[in-house]
């Protein structure tokens, strides 16, 4: 029995480890997918804990807290408070901008319109736009909420359909392919807000499962979205967490933040999103660069898609 614990925590310490991978080394599989599920590890560590207390194994009683204390330092980065940093915000209104990932278009539109309107979205963001979903958007009502509509450009090879944006003002600019990557085209738009000046792109890069070499290029080619002197909103359905070294990688190299990592108030997990199960973990994000600060997250469930909506509000701040 106690050789069977060393193996067991054995493995899962490798599994742990994954995360300190160079960036491009995840591009393969499974790798992509036991990185993704690190965070779940918090479960079989303590059951294996509880097993080592009956069995009196204590040395590995031992390691398998310091397991268990890592991994559960990892779910902690969301409630550890942030380092102090002196701002101010140039608006008091702030700006509320939605993500969702709609399924092959089986997204529900009246629970769109829905949210849209209870959360004074101003700023909509679609992945795997299929089928008549924009239709029955527009049906439901949300054209009168959201009357302005920049679509990416639409693809055979589409990652489940094309992304689109979906705005309350009129853009001064629009790309419907500001980055033309092998899953889905990213349409971006530049707005004027009450929150001044913004950049928003839609993104959905390839999963995994339709190519791991793919699904890191589409991650890493994200930066090339960034560098503007005008503040950037990046957010979709990116199909990587925080403990994947390309991803993690990315951000450092754009600039860019995750907004439910900054906001410390919790993880806000979106997938899988089925009936009463809870999600489990936190592949969709809302992204941002600038000066541009997150003050409020919600992660919302939307029958049809098998994504959670992430809904926030975000404030352009000066530093003092």
């Amino acid at each position: 029995m106690n050789t069977l614990l060393w193996i067991l925590l054995g493995l899962i310490a490798l599994w742990m480890a994954l995360r300190f991978l160079p960036a491009g080394a995840d591009w393969h599989r499974p790798l992509v997918e036991l990185i993704a599920l690190i965070d779940l590890l918090t479960a079989p560590l303590l059951a294996i804990l509880i097993w080592t207390v009956v069995a009196g194994a204590w040395p590995q009683c031992l390691l398998a807290l310091i397991e268990l204390t890592l991994v559960s330092c990892q779910r902690l980065r969301y409630r550890l408070p942030p380092a102090d940093r002196t701002c101010q915000s140039s608006s008091e209104h702030g700006l509320s901008v939605m993500t969702l990932n709609c399924r092959f278009g089986r997204a529900d539109p009246e629970e769109v319109v829905h949210y849209v309107r209870t959360y004074g979205v101003e700023v909509l963001a679609l992945q795997e736009v299929e089928g008549k979903l924009l239709e029955s958007l527009q049906t439901a009502g949300l054209n009168q909420l959201l009357p302005y509509l920049t679509e990416g450009t639409a693809s055979p090879d589409d990652n489940g359909g094309h992304n689109a944006i979906l705005s309350v003002s009129k853009p001064d600019k629009a790309s419907a392919s500001a980055l033309d990557l092998p899953a889905a085209a990213i349409p971006l738009v530049e707005l004027k807000t009450s929150s001044g000046p913004i950049r928003v792109a839609s993104v959905h890069p390839k999963s995994p499962q339709r190519g791991a070499r793919q699904w890191g290029m589409g991650i890493a080619a994200l930066t090339r979205l960034t560098h503007s002197p005008v503040p950037t909103i990046v957010m979709g359905d990116c199909n990587a967490t925080l403990q994947h070294p390309t991803f993690r990688a990315m951000l450092a190299k754009s600039g860019l933040h995750d907004a439910s990592l900054h906001l410390k108030a919790g993880s806000h997990l979106t997938f899988p999103s089925a009936s009463a199960l809870p999600s489990l973990i936190e592949i969709d994000h809302i992204l941002t660069d600038g000066n541009l600060v997150p003050q409020s997250m919600h992660a919302l469930r939307i029958s049809g898609s098998d994504h959670r909506a992430l809904v926030a509000r975000l404030t352009l701040t000066r530093q003092l």
